[in-house]
């Protein structure tokens, strides 16, 4: 159905009045608005670096820094609000990331403190909400993820912060319908609360000391003793979300389908305990596929493989004996397929 067919229609049944709005939107070849795109990074650093050379004696001064780095963001505001240009938009971008890092490098001496972060955390957060960009809402969003743990990193918690990014993570995705008419700020959000997940994970793989050094020796918080509780709630997490989609798709939870599909995912979140990681790929797949997401799918099927991979590597077992113990696995999901394949046509037929 065309256009103008449904204005027809909605005229017909006196929805809508007058004549049919021009709808057509001028769509430019991608490689033109990469181009545009380059142009901008490449004008605004030329501008940029000769600004820094002309204030480059007064920048070791912090308040005049933090004034110069409020004034490029509130420029970046100004020009997102003016245009929607690819090549003003980068620059905006570029105007941005710029008044962001001297607004952190004013606040350097802050940044030995759990304080310091906490600023960096509250200007990204704000800047995810205010700034009109895709981009750039992810990118702050995910500096704030970033800096909320640098924040943390003196606290127990920083242990249990994986899984409850994931946490967040699922609740974000499920209440999609909630924030669907204002997607163009939620969206990129939750993008960045995704892949934060996924790499907040691997601070299971490290005890206080080599975090401790990672993190360019900040003070860590001793408690190694919480990742396998962190696991744990990551497998519940995960079995909590199949009971939420098999009730959102009017599935009994005491259907033989709904316990055949709970108690495989209780089998996935125990073996999760052993293969790490593997809970956290099996949620971002579900979601996608539940909400039509290809890119989480995709996400989803990444991680999977490289956390089976690091499994694969790091199991103390010969050769042989981790052949036998794939064969088993895929033997294992392929039966998980036929018996939801079974007991979902008897169901639907």
């Amino acid at each position: 159905m065309t256009d103008e067919q449904l204005w027809q229609r909605l005229r017909q049944a006196q929805l809508v009045t007058g004549e049919c709005p021009e709808t057509t939107i001028e769509a430019h070849p991608w490689y033109l608005r990469v181009l545009q795109g380059l142009t901008g990074w490449f004008a605004a650093w030329f501008l940029l670096a000769s600004v820094f050379i002309f204030f480059k004696d007064v920048i070791e001064y912090k308040a005049i820094t933090l004034m110069l780095g409020g004034f490029c963001l509130l420029a970046a505001y100004a020009i997102y609000r003016a245009s929607q240009s690819d090549f003003i938009q980068q620059f905006a971008l570029v105007l941005s990331l710029t008044g962001q890092s001297l607004a952190i490098f004013a606040w350097r001496d802050a940044l030995k403190q759990p304080e310091g972060w906490w600023l960096v955390c509250i200007m990204a957060v704000t800047l995810t909400w205010l700034m009109p960009s895709f981009i750039h809402r992810f990118l702050s969003a995910s500096m704030a993820l970033f800096a909320l743990v640098m924040a943390c990193v003196s606290w127990p918690v920083i242990w249990l912060m994986p899984a409850l990014v994931m946490g967040l993570m699922i609740v974000a995705w499920l209440t999609e319908a909630r924030w669907l008419i204002d997607s163009e700020r939620w969206r990129p959000i939750c993008y960045a609360i995704t892949l934060a997940a996924l790499q907040m994970h691997s601070l299971t793989l490290f005890n206080a000391y080599q975090l401790h050094d990672l993190l360019d020796r900040h003070l860590v918080a001793s408690g190694s003793q919480w990742i396998p509780l962190n696991e744990i709630l990551i497998g519940i997490f995960w079995v909590m979300t199949v009971g939420v989609l098999l009730q959102r798709y009017q599935q009994r939870l005491t259907s033989p389908l709904s316990i055949a599909a709970l108690l495989m995912s209780v089998m996935i979140a125990v073996m999760s305990q052993q293969a790490t990681g593997l809970a956290v790929a099996w949620t971002l797949m579900l979601l996608g596929f539940a909400n039509g997401h290809k890119v989480l799918l995709g996400l989803g099927v990444t991680a999977f493989w490289l956390y089976l991979s690091r499994y694969y590597y790091y199991l103390p077992l010969s050769l042989l004996s981790k052949s036998y113990l794939l064969i088993a696995l895929g033997t294992c999901l392929l039966a998980m397929r036929y018996v939801l394949k079974r007991y979902g046509a008897k169901l639907h037929g």
